[in-house]
């Protein structure tokens, strides 16, 4: 008797003998991984939200800082996107020194 009526499952044709492999064994074209996204800490500019995963920080501190000129963005059609270099210019100013210069 056939196992395969015996079990219940209909029989298929074997899989294995396709002409063509899977598409998962063809390599992918060189340009094709360059158009991937790349990680969020690697990117050039990041919109409120994840400036805000980002940095551990609030959206709405960081649209507030946005409003009072300290934390500098790209405006967009409607968006606001923030540099890599704005975060990290907002992140390296130290309160302090600038309070200093200012008293002198």
């Amino acid at each position: 008797m056939n196992t395969a009526i015996m079990s219940g499952r209909a029989s298929r044709p074997d899989r294995g003998s396709r002409a063509t492999p899977p598409a998962a064994a063809t390599p992918a074209p060189p340009d094709a991984t360059e158009q991937q996204p790349r990680p969020a800490a690697e990117r050039l500019a990041y919109s409120v939200d994840e400036a805000a995963r980002l940095t551990g920080l609030s959206r709405d501190l960081l649209y507030d800082q946005m409003r009072r000129g300290k934390l500098a963005y790209l405006k967009v059609g409607r968006r606001r996107l923030i540099t890599r270099q704005h975060l990290e210019q907002f992140l390296a100013m130290d309160p302090a020194p600038a309070a200093l210069e200012a008293g002198q």
